[in-house]
């Protein structure tokens, strides 16, 4: 790709445009918790957040997960960018099949049977959302891709306000919100991203067509398990324990989801750099330098949401949500270990195996599953958070062996042993109900920094270099 300042730029420059977007739409959706956790009873909330979670993985399913593909084809060289589109919106005309067989599902679920058809207008604004969000990503119009993901969280938020505070709609306003969010955003990306134009040189090269599906399809079974690992738990603590239970465990993953926010918004601007990087002489001492700073940011950050974690649970939502604090600890660290196997996945996204990204989520998946069982009916919703986190490492593990084809990496050194060490003793820490344990992580956390300092600040001064020859 060029020098080391200017790959470092590249690297810093969509970190940052993609954190503009990302952070700042998650952080709008982290504080409405608390309007959550107000408006709706547990009950209520572990329903809402269970039809969330179905609708995300029902969106790409529904749409043979063409955004993805749309994404990754367009950042070819000389790519069809309205051959993809083409197809794209081809792909959108078959999804009614599909989505009547949702609607059949969904009907047959008494549980969610009321909110059937706001559940399929939610999952078609979101998946046509998203295909349209990846087009501006495979475009690299990452600045309208972050515009846009600003004004979706903003209007969420809005919409939320006033349908669950102001009219008191519960269940329906809630998702009512995300509904008229994903159309309006839907709308914005098509029109940022000229996709209109497309309409002018429409036609459907069946080749590639076959390639893009080839690709997507791959990764249909990759989002369902992924959802397995990521909202099964939640389905199976509402039928082994109670929905109060879940909303609680529910927001449980909230603390925790900012580890993978924050690392989310770096795995995504990387694989832009690592499929620029594939071919370079030196990409393997590029990659190997970005992952050792990555995994000492991971593990610093972990730690020192685990040493805050009580005491923000305490004023950030009400009272009888408080105990989702105890589900907290084996998620941040799965969390972590989420973030690893995710930076592996970008080497499948260079190369366009869709089937390394369908084994690894299975083999998560299973494992999920197979805990859920035994570890739920025996501890209730602390089985399903220990069950996710060593699905997450059950992913991790299949990953690193995986990509050994495409790069190797230098992964279980003495450093990153000692580092994870010092992350689940962290965590472990939580447990106790005494000030001399936060001492005792915030002492941890002193000894992360003294012996990740070196890889941190090696990439710290690879960027403000980069950034100062631009």
């Amino acid at each position: 790709m060029g020098s080391t300042g200017s790959r470092t730029r590249y690297l810093a420059k969509n970190t940052l445009i993609f954190s503009i977007g990302n952070i700042g739409s998650k952080l709008v959706a982290f504080f409405l918790v608390p309007l959550y956790t107000n408006a709706l009873v547990t009950g209520q909330y572990g329903t809402a957040d269970l039809i969330t979670n179905i609708c995300i993985v029902a969106a790409p399913v529904i749409f043979f997960n063409i955004g993805e593909a749309v994404m990754r084809f367009a950042l070819d060289k000389n790519a069809d960018i309205n051959g993809i589109m083409s197809a794209a919106f081809l792909i959108m005309l078959c999804s009614l099949l599909p989505g009547s067989l949702l609607a059949f599902g969904i009907l047959l679920y008494r549980r969610l049977s009321e909110y059937l058809v706001l559940i399929l207008l939610y999952v078609f604004a979101m998946g046509i959302s998203q295909i349209f969000f990846c087009y501006l990503r495979g475009k690299e119009q990452l600045l309208k891709y972050s515009i846009g993901n600003i004004i979706q969280a903003l209007l969420i938020a809005v919409f939320n306000i006033v349908f669950l505070v102001v009219f008191d709609w519960g269940i329906r306003g809630y998702l009512l919100a995300y509904v008229l969010s994903y159309a309006v955003t839907a709308v914005y990306a098509f029109i940022a991203g000229k996709a209109f134009a497309v309409f002018r040189d429409f036609h459907i090269d069946r080749g590639l067509l076959k390639q893009m599906l080839l690709y997507s399809v791959v990764l249909i079974p990759n989002s369902f398990m992924w959802w397995i690992m990521n909202s099964s738990d939640r389905l199976m603590v509402i039928e082994m324990v109670s929905a109060e239970t879940a909303g609680i465990y529910a927001v449980s993953y909230k603390l925790p989801t900012i580890l993978a926010v924050m690392t989310g918004v770096f795995n995504q601007a990387y694989s832009y750099s690592a499929i620029k990087e594939n071919d370079s002489k030196d990409a393997a001492e590029f990659n190997g330098s970005v992952f050792d700073a990555f995994f000492a940011f991971l593990m610093m950050t972990g730690m020192l949401i685990l040493i805050v974690l009580k005491p923000f649970m305490s004023f950030y939502v009400e009272p009888e949500y408080y105990e989702a604090w105890m589900f907290s600890p084996p998620l941040i660290v799965g969390m972590a270990v989420m973030a690893l196997g995710t930076f592996f996945s970008n080497f499948y996204v260079v190369n366009k195996d869709s089937k390394g990204f369908m084994l690894s989520a299975t083999t998560g998946a299973v494992v999920n599953v197979v805990l859920n069982f035994v570890l739920i009916p025996l501890t209730g919703a602390m089985g399903a958070a220990i069950a996710t986190c060593i699905s997450y490492m059950a992913v991790f593990v299949f990953r690193f062996f995986d990509i050994r084809k495409y790069m190797k990496l230098q992964v279980f050194t003495v450093r990153n042993i000692v580092s994870f060490v010092l992350l689940t003793s962290s965590a472990l820490l939580v447990y106790p109900d005494s000030i001399w344990c936060v001492f005792v992580q915030a002492a941890l956390l002193i000894v992360l920094v003294v012996i990740r300092y070196k890889s941190i600040k090696s990439v710290l001064e690879k960027i403000v270099k980069g950034l100062g020859r631009k």
